[in-house]
């Protein structure tokens, strides 16, 4: 026990402390019993406390979270725990940096060493071809050795800082890498003593060796300077005579494969910018050797970029990086990228109709995950279509206008696509707007004969059949039209305009055909002239009834649509039938048209008196047999009440 009269007063001082603590909770403890007795109305005997005792803290019982509970989602507080601040990264020391710059420079510098003390021996003949090959082996193997020798000492060293260490592995390494993949070039292109096939063959086991060294040892820094390698390495070897070496194309998805973990992000960044600068150099070297490639190298090609595209969706999301810039660009970014380059090395051959199940890959990918791809997806879709029905090989009579396949499957895709983004109430308009407007691309041809004045290509059957499926189409979007309801108006405006088109475009065509069925040349015409009559007149008169007659739709509704539809029909009517059509049909068109507006102007008050409120008026308070009027004084009356 000490003796020193310091502890003893410390002790003492400590006991007193303690002692008016368990006073104080005493003290509380009787106050608490006082105010639920109050409460609760009956008396409790007063009981002697006893002292409080240390008592172990029983564990905490598991108890489901409420926001699971039943399936439910429960109310959560509106201010969220405050979540931890990411600790700082710790700078990297001065000497660490200098000892990374001095291992880079000193393993460049052995290795230019080697290679002039190689050439005096060469220029001195002591030293042959395959002299040169041995020494160059063993100068690989050497380095990997060294670089896995100070790997190791770096796990095992105890007594000193290790962390600059990781510098001079990687040098080591990646120039046993690089010495490596010299030989084996050398081995195919220079001595000539190996075909490109076994070259490619030999680079790939050597590559994967390497690439296991830094997933076993996790050499992150090895990998990323693997990776920036690829692109040199691959142009190097790819040879597209030889099939084989098309197996350097597959770099970036290997080094893709070993990117689970969460953590260093930078080599899924590089692997993705690798495989999208490969992707492009591939797409170059077709198009400058485009009259002597061979067409399984285009398939090929495509189909490397297609299967990378999947892979890195599929990757990023079901193994993502803490960094979120990241995950957007290898999980979005990229994929398109890949996508995109894949398009024109497909052109003219079957792999183009790939682009469209690839990019309904990436939106089933993304929606499996709840993930901004999916609706990226669907959108991109859209655009597979276009690029489709621009790069297709010509289908029937070699004209775009005849490739009734691509348009028949892009209308049937479309009302999937209307159905499938109504079922999940999708609020964002992008999905809707590419796929409208790639309807109105696929349909080009077919408006543009509708407004030259080129009745004759409009009397085929194709031309028939594009019509139908428009108005297929457009009536299955018409009956899904509760879906577009919580679009912005400037959105719904546009959407608008483009359906109108569309169903011009319809009408006209089936006009057109129909005419030349029973008059020949001249019911070709008298068709074509009729029939953007009747659509000028059809917009009129419906743009009448929604304004005047049409229920279930509020004030601001129905002014919207039949606004929207009188403005186009008057354009219609002026830019383009005062100097297209002629004779009756014109004539009726403009009759027509001016009685429509008219009784629109006359009647329009009529429906609406003025005392019924400013147009808002829900369209339940219209159908329950009530005024207006009578509605707004019933509230007015309430609210006086």
């Amino acid at each position: 026990m000490t003796t020193d009269p310091r502890d003893a007063l410390e002790l003492r001082l400590t006991l007193r402390r303690l002692e008016a603590a368990e006073a104080a909770i005493a003290d509380a403890r009787r106050s608490l019993d006082a105010v639920l007795t109050r409460q609760a109305g009956t008396s409790i005997p007063d009981t002697p406390v006893p002292a409080p005792t240390v008592t172990p803290a029983p564990a905490p019982a598991f108890t489901r979270d409420p926001f699971l509970r039943f399936g439910h989602r429960a109310d959560r507080s509106p201010i969220p725990p405050a979540k931890p601040p990411k600790p700082a990264k710790p700078p990297v020391p001065t000497e660490t940096k200098v000892i990374r710059a001095i291992a880079v420079v000193g393993s460049l510098i052995t290795v230019a060493g080697v290679a002039l003390a190689v050439t005096l021996a060469i220029q001195a003949g002591l030293l042959g071809p395959l002299g040169r090959v041995l020494l160059s082996v063993l100068l690989a193997v050497a380095l990997l050795g060294a670089g896995l020798w100070l790997d190791s000492y770096r796990h095992k060293a105890t007594d000193r800082d290790t962390a600059g260490m990781v510098a001079g592995v990687t040098a080591l390494v990646v120039t046993s890498w690089l010495v490596s993949a010299t030989i084996i070039y050398a081995l195919v292109q220079e001595l000539e003593w190996w075909p490109a096939w076994l070259g490619a063959l030999v680079l790939m086991a050597v590559w994967l060796v390497f690439l296991a060294i830094s997933v076993i040892r996790r050499l992150s820094p090895v990998a990323v300077s693997m990776g920036l390698s690829i692109l040199p390495v691959a142009t190097v070897f790819y040879d597209f005579r030889e099939p084989v070496t098309w197996l350097v194309t597959l770099l970036p998805l290997t080094l893709l494969a070993v990117t689970r973990g969460r953590k260093h992000p930078e080599v899924r960044l590089v692997t993705a910018a690798v495989a999208v600068l490969l992707q492009a150099w591939l797409l170059n070297d077709v198009v400058h050797v485009v009259f002597s490639t061979p067409r399984s190298v285009n398939l090929t090609i495509a189909l490397v970029g297609m299967v990378s595209a999947l892979a890195f969706a599929a990757m990023t999301l079901r193994f993502p990086k803490g960094d979120r810039n990241v995950n957007l660009l290898s999980g979005i970014v990229t994929p398109l990228a890949l996508l995109g380059l894949a398009a024109p090395a497909a052109n003219d051959t079957w792999a183009i109709w790939l682009l469209v199940p690839t990019a309904v890959g990436l939106a089933a990918i993304g929606y499996l995950h709840k993930d901004l791809l999916g609706m990226v997806g669907v959108c991109a879709t859209a655009v597979a279509f276009v690029l489709v029905w621009w790069l297709t090989p010509p289908l029937g009579a070699g004209a775009l206008i005849d490739a009734t396949i691509v348009t028949a499957v892009f209308f049937a895709a479309a009302v999937l696509t209307i159905l499938w983004l109504e079922r999940r109430k999708e609020t964002s308009v992008w999905p809707w707007a590419f796929w409208l407007a790639a309807a109105l691309v696929v349909t080009m041809h077919l408006s543009r004969n509708v407004l030259g004045k080129s009745p004759v290509w409009l009397i085929d059957h194709v031309a028939l059949v594009q019509a139908l499926l428009i108005a297929v189409f457009l009536g299955v979007a018409l009956a899904r039209r509760r879906a577009l309801a919580g679009f912005p108006v400037w959105a719904q405006v546009v959407f608008a305009v483009a359906a109108l088109h569309l169903s011009m475009v319809t009408v006209v065509t089936a006009a057109t055909w129909l005419g030349n069925i029973i008059g020949g040349n001249t019911g070709m015409w008298l068709g074509y002239l009729t029939g953007h009559a009747l659509v000028s007149i059809l917009w009129m008169v419906l743009a009448a009834w929604i304004l005047l007659a049409a229920r279930g739709m509020s004030d601001r509704a129905s002014l919207g649509a039949g606004v929207v539809l009188a403005i186009a029909g008057v354009v219609k009517l002026v830019v383009f039938d005062l100097g297209t059509l002629e004779g009756l049909p014109r004539a009726m068109a403009f009759l027509v048209s001016g009685v429509a507006l008219l009784a629109i102007a006359a009647l329009r008050t009529r429906r609406r008196p003025s005392g019924a409120g400013d147009g808002d008026t829900h369209p339940d308070e219209q159908q329950d047999g009530r005024h207006p009027a009578r509605g707004s004084a019933d509230v007015e009356g309430d609210v006086n009440a």
